[in-house]
């Protein structure tokens, strides 16, 4: 039989190893790649219990006794969840950026046209383009290990008994969506420079051929334009997403921080 010391130390256990459960499941919710559809929901499941498994057995003796209370349990739940929200969005900021310029080329090329109409589930063809670019980059450079370290760290910088959103979380969340402007105009840059002149060239052949069809010649103009500038800007969107991806595990750890009050 064991006694109550024994079955106490594994009910802590058992409950911290759930938390952290809850942790992994929000980060593998939100974060890029793992949050694929096309991932199988049973392989997030085998993972996501592995590592709660080994992240127990490695820190469950450093996290702090919990109070055995059902609202004090549920409130710590929706605080892990949380906390593995972050991870993951903090992780999609490249991406969201990548999207974002695939937007603007799209509405500035033709492709965004069926929107005007009232068509709002008109997909964004360059965003998707981008956003599968990179991914690939993600891959390339290993981000899906980024995030399993990222999620071993928060045990130590944010643990389980631990939260709180200060002042200087949401100055990062201010710098986090400014970075994802100005990442995504950077990506798109090349091919809105080229789509500017072509509509200046455009415009003075208007001025100086009055009987040219003008709009119906700048469809095709700014799609031929568009794509051989992005054909040749491929290297520089690789570049750009490759580097603000190095960043990736540094933002992480910035906004886990943050949530600690004794560390900020």
């Amino acid at each position: 039989m064991l006694d109550s010391v024994t079955i106490h130390l594994l009910t802590g256990k058992f409950l911290v190893g759930c938390l952290l459960f809850i942790r992994i499941s929000g980060m593998m919710i939100a974060a890029p790649f793992f949050k694929n559809q096309n991932v199988i929901p049973h392989l997030k499941l085998m993972l996501t219990l592995i590592l709660a498994v080994i992240m127990t057995s490695a820190f469950w003796q450093e996290q702090p006794d919990l109070d055995f209370h059902l609202w004090y349990l549920v409130l710590l739940a929706v605080k892990e969840f949380m906390v593995g929200v972050a991870i993951g969005f903090s992780a999609n900021l490249v991406f969201f950026a990548a999207r974002f310029a695939g937007g603007l080329l799209d509405f500035d090329m033709g492709y965004q046209t069926a929107s005007m109409f009232g068509s709002d589930d008109s997909p964004t063809l360059l965003g998707e383009f981008n956003e599968l670019i990179a991914l690939m980059v993600f891959l390339a450079i290993n981000g899906h290990h980024y995030l399993i370290e990222g999620i071993f760290i928060s045990v130590r910088a944010v643990p389980i008994t631990t939260f709180a959103v200060t002042e200087s979380t949401y100055q990062l969340l201010v710098k986090m969506a400014t970075t994802v402007l100005i990442i995504g105009i950077k990506i798109a840059a090349p091919v809105l420079i080229a789509l500017f002149l072509t509509n200046l060239a455009l415009a003075l052949l208007a001025r100086v051929a009055p009987q040219t069809n003008i709009f119906i010649l700048s469809f095709q103009l700014k799609i031929v334009v568009g794509l051989l500038v992005l054909l040749a800007s491929a290297p520089l969107l690789v570049y750009v997403t490759k580097y603000a991806m190095e960043q990736m595990q540094t933002e992480i750890m910035r906004i886990l921080l943050t949530l600690n009050p004794a560390r900020v």
